[in-house]
């Protein structure tokens, strides 16, 4: 990890209700996809183990332009990645 110091200043853009995805895997491959929105991080990090139901989970904060939608990886990984795509920290714990 790396931790600088920074000049909010330089910030052009704030999104104050985010909307985030999370994804579950069960051990057969498939896969369920939800969308929360009208929650914080906190909210959302308590609703992921109540849905998981013992599966493997991301978490992406999700943004949207006009014809485009990216997601932000704030947890786990995307299963659906080959494993020698995944970051290393992913391929000691998963593999």
């Amino acid at each position: 990890m790396r931790a600088e110091l920074i000049d909010p200043r330089g910030q052009t853009l704030q999104v104050d209700d985010p909307k985030y995805r999370v994804y579950f895997w069960a051990e057969d491959g498939s896969k369920e996809e939800w969308e929360l929105s009208g929650a914080d991080l906190d909210e959302v990090l308590g609703w992921i183990p109540v849905h998981s139901q013992g599966r493997s989970h991301s978490l992406w904060a999700v943004t949207r332009l006009p014809d485009e939608v990216c997601l932000i990886r704030l947890q786990g990984i995307d299963l659906d990645t080959r494993p020698d795509a995944w970051p290393s920290w992913a391929r000691r714990v998963h593999l």
